[in-house]
């Protein structure tokens, strides 16, 4: 039988169909473009938008947290104001994980006031700041000392009268009666916005007892906007509600200082025309603005944030951004889609009833779920070249797959085998700390909440059990972090030593703090344990002669109590917080 080449039957009708069908795609692609071209731009304003929303949130939140704790703190032990030298230590503790943190501070009703602070331009640099050291009412600077908080007086500060009961943020503070944000302006000495948070703190009986508060420098805000990757002519903003900039992605002054009056550079008065012009239009959503001839597409998100502050963002997108990047491809597009619409269409219009009967039996013995269907084929199925060679083609696939299935089942199973084995080193590792071999964070909440559900389905007793390495910074300085580890290895071998394997729970929860879990144990037994934990590191040195101690907040829930593993935390948090407070070593119930 003579043979027909298949590309034959397919190349006539194909000229054809793609003359008249790629004209036809043309048409509907020239329609179409403007709305892709839409969808394009606003995806990518809603990229940008949703990244920076995420850094305000977390640039803001630290702010928010330490106002919180500190009040909650002042209001439950207003003793602590007695004396606030050891609050300079705790100040300096929390600000140390946030370069965006200038101050934290409290100042009493009597005028004392203390604080922890660092340059808003170069970060890292923490000092204390007190007015009651030397004389009543009156700032000096010193060096922060881990033993005693407020070190040496630094010579190169200045020494000046400062009284913080006449400052806007006592003043905000007392005058709401709320946490309250103050206004952003600029530091004094320094060209950087920043704003702070402050909040009353009262007694039990609704007196005041002073103010504590925090303050932030934008200026990373800013470095943030001027360094993400844009396409050429956008433009960003943060802006608050009336229009005041707090920061952009164009270099330029955001404020103005004349004759010692400060002005806060505002959009309706910036040498940017797409920022004039934004300022009259400040409607949330995306809209399209024309500023000199030029398109763009314009996007305003509100950002609220707690205790009533609203900031806005502001993305300016040039249309001809999206515009030009589907028209560059918007001609092979085209061309492609028409080839495959066509192939496909020539082929099984034109050469069905050609090749139609061929195909179908090759289709049925393909589908017959028997091999031997498709090994029984003749050698000549059809005219078609192309389709004898896929006949040819099928039945040798049924053969070599004839063979291959004969082993398959044996290589399915020692591939589960090893995927299975694969898991279980992946899962164990994801759980586990690498240093110690306990639990690490990930994993001690998982057995933690399936704990606490086991104990309240069974109404039986727990107690949870937060502690950490007392001074454990000064292990690593002085011995280096090698000897810090094998001190962190130390403690989970003793702590590991004094737990019931089979049902309680031991993990490093970060650094060097840990977390036990005791199921069904009354609390004189836990206590018990508690003390022979203590009583091993004071008969074992971690290292030289090198003894170590530590703290211990305990909460016990007993039969029938139901508390949250966040409850738990946060409880057993402020316990560890009270026994470093009173002098460390000590296990506070």
């Amino acid at each position: 039988m003579k043979t027909v080449p298949l590309r034959w039957l397919i190349v006539i009708p194909f000229v054809v169909l793609a003359l008249v069908l790629g004209m036809a795609m043309y048409l509907l692609s020239s329609i179409t473009i403007a709305n892709i071209a839409d969808r394009v731009g606003k995806q990518y304003i809603k990229e940008v938008e949703g990244r920076i929303y995420d850094r305000v949130q977390d640039f803001v939140t630290p702010l928010i947290s330490i106002v919180e704790m500190n009040l909650d703190v002042f209001s439950h032990r207003p003793e602590l104001l007695n004396d606030l030298t050891p609050m300079a230590g705790r100040f300096y503790e929390q600000a140390i994980p946030y370069s965006q943190m200038t101050f934290i501070s409290v100042a009493t009703t009597d005028g004392r006031y203390v604080n922890s602070s660092q340059s808003p331009i170069k970060s890292g640099q923490h000092n204390i700041a007190a007015n009651f050291v030397h004389k009543p009412l009156t700032m000096e600077g010193f060096e922060y000392d881990p033993r005693v908080f407020i070190g040496p007086k630094i010579d190169s500060d200045p020494t000046f009268p400062y009284d913080p009961r006449v400052r806007p943020f006592y003043n905000l503070a007392v005058q709401n009666k709320q946490v309250t944000w103050g206004e952003i302006e600029p530091y004094y000495g320094f060209p950087v916005l920043g704003i702070n948070l402050s909040a009353p703190i009262y007694g039990k009986d609704g007196q005041l007892l002073g103010v504590t508060a925090t303050s932030i420098a934008l200026v990373e805000l800013d470095k943030y906007l001027a360094s993400l990757d844009l396409v050429e002519g956008a433009y960003l903003f943060l802006a608050e509600g009336n229009g005041d900039l707090i920061a952009t992605s164009e270099q330029g002054n955001l404020y103005q200082t004349t004759n010692g009056v400060i002005t806060r550079s505002n959009l309706n008065n910036h040498s940017n025309k797409a920022f004039q012009l934004a300022s009259q239009t400040l409607e949330k959503g995306i809209q399209e603005l024309e500023v000199e001839g030029k398109k763009y597409l314009y996007y305003l998100r509100t950002i609220d944030l707690k205790y009533g502050k609203q900031w806005q963002i502001g993305i300016l997108i040039p249309s001809s951004y999206q515009q030009s990047i589907l028209d560059s491809y918007t001609q092979i597009a085209i061309i492609i889609t028409l080839i495959l619409f066509v192939c496909i269409a020539g082929i099984g219009y034109l050469v069905a009833w050609y090749i139609g009967k061929p195909i179908r039996r090759l289709s049925q013995a393909a589908n017959d779920k028997n091999l031997k269907s498709i090994q029984q084929l003749p050698h000549v199925l059809s005219g078609v070249r192309e389709i004898n060679s896929l006949s040819r083609g099928l039945r040798l696939m049924a053969d070599n797959l004839s063979d291959i299935m004969q082993n398959l089942e044996e290589k399915v199973a020692e591939r589960t085998s090893y995927l299975q084995g694969e898991n279980e080193y992946l899962l164990e590792s994801a759980l586990t700390d690498e240093l110690t071999g306990l639990y690490n964070r990930r994993g001690f909440n998982q057995v933690f909440e399936g704990a606490i559900q086991r104990a309240q389905q069974q109404k039986q007793q727990l107690t949870f059990v937060l502690c950490d390495i007392d001074h454990f910074k000064r292990i690593n300085d002085k011995f280096g972090h090698t000897v810090g580890d094998l001190a962190l290895v130390s403690v989970a071998m003793n702590l590991r030593h004094h737990v019931r394997f089979s049902s309680d729970i031991v993990a490093r929860y970060g650094g060097e703090e840990f977390t036990l879990v005791f199921l069904n144990t009354d609390i004189a037994q836990v206590l018990f344990r508690l003390d022979s934990i203590r009583q091993g590191f004071e008969r074992n040195p971690v290292v030289k002669g090198e003894y170590i101690t530590m703290s211990f907040g305990v909460v016990h829930v007993c039969e029938g109590d139901i508390l949250t593993m966040e409850e738990l935390i946060e409880q057993a948090d402020k316990k560890l917080y009270q026994a470093k407070n009173a002098g460390r070593d000590q296990v506070v119930i």
